[in-house]
């Protein structure tokens, strides 16, 4: 892990000093995907540290790791979007869920209130669905505190969150990767805290593929845990 650590920081570093560079990407994940390709280290290599990139002039959530629900039926994200998903658009009529679901309150989604729980007895952080009078109908879907601790030890214990520039010219965007810094979460316990009042959230970004082979088919584009970089020291310690 240490050995890491200083690898990667020294390549950060080296980007850092460096000036613009064009987006190799051309996609909505381009400035983080161009990072990605400027770093001399293989990202899949790296253990327990998640890398972030955050434009400057954005104040958008920090992923800190994606986590698949769980349940008696296997395919939980086919469920949820099946049973609770919402037509998209008058052009693309197929069902899509993308909602961000906190414990602290109850968010409205296509006629049904939906709402986190973290629940210390059975030891699992539920998805709870509710009719409009408040009547729990669905919490079939759930992640197991043993599975959210094994993300969180594997793929978050250490985070750089690294802040860039954007800027265009002509129809090419490109990117100064100008300062970063390094965090260690505090505790599995503080996670579990800060779901429970709503500081951290889960986002569901389940759509369709609209052309191509897959078409028609399910575009999963994560289920992720989230923080607002304002609310970073309540979840970590930072390092440097």
């Amino acid at each position: 892990m240490i050995k890491e650590l200083t690898d990667l920081e020294k390549e950060l570093k080296r980007v850092k000093q460096a000036d613009y560079v064009k987006d190799s990407r051309n996609n909505q994940a381009g400035c983080e995907r161009t990072l990605y390709d400027l770093l001399k280290i293989n990202i899949k290599d790296l253990s327990n540290i998640a890398l972030k990139v955050k434009k400057s002039e954005t104040r958008n959530y920090v992923t800190i790791f994606n986590a698949k629900p769980e349940g008696k039926d296997k395919e939980q994200i086919r469920r949820i979007k099946d049973k609770y998903g919402y037509i998209e658009s008058l052009e693309n009529k197929k069902k899509v869920f993308n909602a961000s679901i906190q414990a602290n309150y109850s968010k409205f989604i296509n006629g049904k209130l939906f709402r986190l729980e973290v629940n210390y007895n059975s030891l699992r952080v539920y998805l709870n669905v509710y009719n409009k009078d408040f009547t729990l109908i669905d919490c079939k879907t759930y992640w197991s505190f043993d599975a959210l601790k094994n993300y969180y030890e594997k793929h978050a214990e250490y985070l750089y969150l690294i802040k860039a520039w954007e800027k265009k010219e002509n129809k090419d965007k490109f990117y100064k990767y100008y300062d970063y810094d390094l965090y260690k979460l505090i505790s599995f316990a503080q996670f579990l805290t800060l779901i429970e009042d709503g500081t951290i959230r889960v986002t569901f970004r389940i759509n369709v593929f609209k052309k191509g082979p897959k078409k028609d088919k399910i575009d999963d584009k994560g289920t992720s845990f989230e923080i607002q970089e304002l609310d970073l020291l309540k979840l970590y310690q930072k390092v440097k």
